[in-house]
């Protein structure tokens, strides 16, 4: 059942990222790497409204790399159990379903100086959507 889901998932995001999806670079022409000021990377996500099919790059430079975690080892700066890693730049998070995602470095005293991301994926809005129906007129 699981595999199944996961499988729907996978082809679902392909649908939704062939439609209208965006690729965003964290941090800009700064990449990902220690952060200038502690709400660095906090306040670039605020910049961005995400939605189900769309892409994070990340770009690092070794030893610099990027975890994917759990809401807890976000606030706790902790690396114990990371559902994703990449080691290899550009490294790029597909933001497939709503909700959130957690990012940092496995270095965790970057992570403290503000080196990590969180960002919230909104589910599609329905009501939007029927507003802008190809080839049909709003009165």
């Amino acid at each position: 059942m699981q595999v199944i889901l996961m499988l729907l998932l996978f082809v679902v995001g392909i649908l939704v990222k062939s439609v209208n999806s965006e690729r965003y670079v964290v941090g800009e022409g700064y990449g990902w790497r220690s952060a200038p000021y502690p709400t660095y990377y906090e306040d670039w996500g605020k910049t961005i409204k995400l939605k189900p099919g769309d892409e994070l790059e990340f770009r690092f430079q070794k030893p610099d790399d990027l975890l994917q975690i759990a809401k807890y080892d976000y606030y706790a700066c902790s690396s114990n159990t990371p559902s994703r890693q990449y080691k290899d730049s550009p490294a790029t998070a597909f933001l497939l379903i709503p909700g959130d995602y957690y990012f940092k470095s496995s270095n965790n005293t970057n992570c403290i100086n503000g080196q990590r991301l969180y960002v919230n994926v909104a589910p599609p809005n329905e009501d939007k959507d029927k507003d802008h129906q190809p080839g049909v007129l709003k009165n």
